[in-house]
This record gives structure tokens, sequence and C-alpha cells, in this order.
């Protein structure tokens, strides 16, 4: 009897563990990924020793404006970091708070190129897409 305690236990315990998603992290579109890697190599930066940092802080008319940098001392302590399509992400455990899910795309048309950041946590935008309200 205690041992089929002990499986269900073990089963109730680990089942929410596997279901449970996390909308934490920035991903990167190929797209994005492509045009951050062409930059890179533009700016004779190696793609190992080179990370994008992604972020957000106070500011802009919506209350958060993005931050897209390239970084090359690496993650702190604070940081929480991935590697996307070749390329590493590094991302404040801050800002990861307010951009968790966030997809940073790149458009590449001629009235509208850039990166774009399609964050499902931002409860407003500005109108020109570079700040946020959480």
């Amino acid at each position: 009897m205690s041992e089929t305690k002990d499986t269900i236990a073990a089963d109730q315990t680990a089942a929410p563990a596997e279901a449970k998603k996390s909308t934490q992290g920035v991903q990167l579109s190929e797209r994005a990924a492509k045009e951050i890697k062409r930059v890179i190599e533009e700016q004779k930066f190696t793609l190992d020793n080179t990370w994008v940092r992604i972020g957000a802080k106070g500011g802009g008319c919506s209350g958060f404006t993005y931050v897209l940098d390239f970084d090359q001392t690496g993650p702190t302590e604070f940081d929480l970091t991935y590697e996307q399509h070749g390329v590493n992400v590094v991302v404040d455990k801050k800002s990861d708070f307010f951009m968790g899910g966030t997809e940073l795309d790149f458009n590449d048309g001629l009235l509208d190129r850039g990166f774009v950041f399609k964050n499902p946590q931002a409860s407003g935008t500005c109108g020109c897409g570079t700040s946020f309200s959480a």
C-alpha cells in the first residue's frame, strides 16, 4: 500500500513540472538571427565572443524602452543566457520579468526596416514600437 502511495505521490509532483510551460526568455526569429550575424561580421566582431544583449529599461513614452546591443564582455550572475540560431543572447533577469516570451524579429521592407519586438506581456505600446507598458 505504501509503495502505491509513494508512486502516486511521485507522479503527482512530476506531472505539474512537465506540464508547466515557461514564458520566460526572448526568442530570436531566423530573420533576426541572420541580420545579427550580418552586423557582427560587418563590425568585425567574432560570433563566439559577442553576445546580443536584449533588455528593457525605464523610459520612453509608454514606460519601458527596449534595449538591443552587442556585448563583448559576456554575461554576469544577473543574466540569463540562450543560444539561438547560432547567436549568443543575454537578457538580464529584471528585463526577463517584463519580456518573457518576447520574439525579436527583423523586417527588411523599404518602409519598415529594422528589428521588431513582439512582446506578449506588453499591455500597451507606443506608436513607433520602441517602448511598452507592462
